[in-house]
């Protein structure tokens, strides 16, 4: 897809404006992973997950390899945190 038309299409074109960890980036791609979100934040893959700050009292958690569609019409807000575990 063009970006002339995936602009027609959805109403937006790259770059894709987001947030992460209160910071903003540009985006060139429709899309990104909970990894990529990670990397942006500069924080451990290992250590930390990413999640997407959505309305309601429960943020979506972004698996690495999940992707976020970023062409709907608004900034995407995303934060990375600790992994916490619990042991039994």
């Amino acid at each position: 897809m063009t970006e002339a038309l995936a602009a027609t299409e959805t109403g937006r074109r790259p770059p894709y404006k987001i947030i992460v960890d209160r910071k903003p980036h540009d985006w060139p791609e429709p899309v990104i992973t909970g990894a990529q979100i990670k990397r942006l934040a500069g924080v451990d893959q290992a250590a930390y997950d990413a999640w997407q700050d959505v309305p309601g009292p429960e943020d979506l958690l972004i698996a690495d390899e999940r992707t976020v569609d970023l062409t709907p019409p608004r900034v995407e807000r995303f934060f990375t945190g600790k992994k916490t575990t619990t042991e039994g």
